[in-house]
């Protein structure tokens, strides 16, 4: 068994009376009719009094209420109790009088014809019938206070946030041109990654939470000191990741309760963006806003999070429509939308309800003559196969394919393992064959295809101590608890948490 976790420095203590947020998401399981009936009268008020689309109502009832189920359950379900989604169309002498009243009018029942044109906008919502109305409802009606209507001012402009953040995505996706983004330089040199690149921030800030958890408050410490350092560099390159990271960052500390660390991340940030930035500048904006918002309360965390995680999936939609045009330059985009997919923020968008979209995309991306191995061309190969792979087996669910492209990946690898870049996508497709073995409860592929990542990981960043080594020894070590391991997994952790000492001696010393 792990060592008891001793009482941890006051990095960031948890607000008094709090528990500590569930870190495991629940799983996705048949449920009873009966779990299915408790919860009717949410669903029908999300989707219906809220007028909200599936894949929101699937993040909300998971992440907030812990009942996770498929897009295919719910539209069963819906089949079941006969509920409709309603379109509401406002009639010109209706908005007219609508404007002349000082109140908000309730949706009128009254049906019309639709064509058939207006019912396919509706996307994947069925059995649409369109009503007239005058206003949308802001609050649903039916007494469930889903999410906290605020009625002070800070709270009230996190408004602002949302369309700060559009505002960002969309000038960024219009303007920005990359002939080589931060991946593309790390995967050049990956045992010297860029400090500029974001997502490196975001996965030390990660690290802090990993050490904490395993009671290590000093070294937690360190690693924010770290994480502090490298938003530096940061925030000297305006890459479009650069929000999305940030924002991951802050929906970590509020959904695992470190408040004071994620005070001092948005104050910082703040000051550093100021130095570089305007003052009208969306990002300072963004920060300015989110600095006054209330996380002293429950309900004022889980709004946060609530409007974060929408502005999330309204890029995933913002970020699709601009796959039909981009270019083979921008593996970022769909680095954004597929490896970064899996953060907390992020999960669960209905990215496979883009299957078509996101694989003739992905394909265009290789459309190219095959190059030696060491040439640019093909570390571009390679990028772009990890990432059908990836969407392959984690958003698509198709381990039988995905198991035959992590194989080809490794064929690819095999001769002399080429340039630094080549072996990290060896031990990628070895995490990725890890999963798979685990759903085919093959424990002994588990386990050698997990040493095999950590091996290649180490060889491609020619360091034991890099932070995504790190990352992958806690992936073995969970594995190891999990079968009952017990001591292997605590000697593996122990070796994480050493090498994490080595990758922070490098701190800047504070004067």
């Amino acid at each position: 068994m792990y060592p008891a976790r001793p009482r941890l420095p006051v990095l960031a203590p948890r607000l008094p009376g709090n528990s500590p947020p569930v870190v495991e998401r629940p799983s996705v399981k048949e449920h009873t009719e009966q779990e299915w009936d408790a919860r009717r009268g949410l669903i029908h008020a999300l989707y219906i009094g809220d007028n909200r689309k599936l894949n929101e109502i699937m993040a909300i009832m998971e992440t907030k209420y812990g009942f996770a189920a498929t897009e295919q359950m719910y539209k069963k379900r819906f089949k079941k109790w006969n509920i409709r989604k309603r379109s509401y169309r406002k009639a010109s002498d209706v908005a007219k009088a609508a404007s002349d009243s000082s109140t908000t009018a309730s949706p009128s029942t009254t049906s019309t014809s639709s064509s058939s044109t207006e019912a396919a906008q509706q996307g994947a919502d069925d059995d649409v019938e369109v009503i007239t109305r005058t206003e949308l409802p802001t609050t649903t009606t039916t007494g469930l206070d889903l999410v906290p209507m605020p009625n002070f001012r800070p709270l009230a402009d996190l408004e602002l946030i949302l369309n700060g953040v559009m505002s960002w995505s969309s000038v960024k996706l219009e303007s920005y041109r990359i002939a080589s983004d931060p991946m593309s330089q790390y995967l050049a040199a990956p045992n010297q990654p860029p400090m500029q690149d974001s997502r490196t921030m975001y996965r030390t800030f990660e690290l802090v939470f990993d050490l904490w958890s395993y009671g290590k408050g000093d070294l937690a410490g360190m690693a924010a000191r770290k994480g502090f350092y490298v938003m530096e560099f940061v925030l000297t390159e305006e890459h479009p990741d650069l929000l999305w990271h940030m924002l991951d960052t802050i929906y970590d500390m509020i959904d695992r309760g470190h408040l004071q660390l994620l005070g001092m991340f948005l104050r910082h940030a703040l000051v550093l963006a100021r130095r570089r930035f305007p003052e009208s500048y969306p990002l300072i904006r963004i920060l300015q806003q989110l600095l006054v918002c209330d996380y002293q309360t429950e309900n004022g965390r889980q709004f946060i999070c609530y409007l974060l995680r929408q502005a999330w999936l309204r890029n995933v939609d913002l970020l699709a429509d601009h796959i039909k045009k981009s270019t083979s330059q921008e593996f970022w985009l769909y680095e954004q939308l597929i490896w970064d997919g899996r953060t907390r923020l992020r999960r669960n968008n209905g990215l496979a309800n883009k299957r078509e979209l996101m694989y003739e995309g992905l394909e265009n991306l290789v459309q190219h003559e095959e190059q030696p191995l060491e040439t640019d061309s093909n570390l571009e190969k390679l990028r772009a196969d990890a990432l059908i792979l990836e969407f392959t087996q984690m958003d698509l669910g198709d381990r039988e394919k995905a198991e035959q492209m992590a194989l080809d990946l490794l064929d690819t690898n095999q001769f002399g393992l080429g340039p630094l870049s080549a072996a990290r996508f060896h031990a990628y497709a070895r995490k990725m064959l890890a999963r798979i073995f685990e759903s085919k409860e093959d424990w002994d592929q588990v386990e050698e295809n997990l040493k095999s990542a950590i091996h290649m990981r180490e060889a491609a960043h020619g360091t034991s101590s890099n932070l995504r080594v790190i990352r992958d020894m806690w992936v073995l070590a969970a594995y190891y608890q999990k079968v009952g391991k017990l001591e292997n997994a605590l000697q593996v952790a122990q070796d994480a948490i050493t090498r994490a000492q080595q990758y922070l001696r490098d701190l800047p010393r504070c004067d």
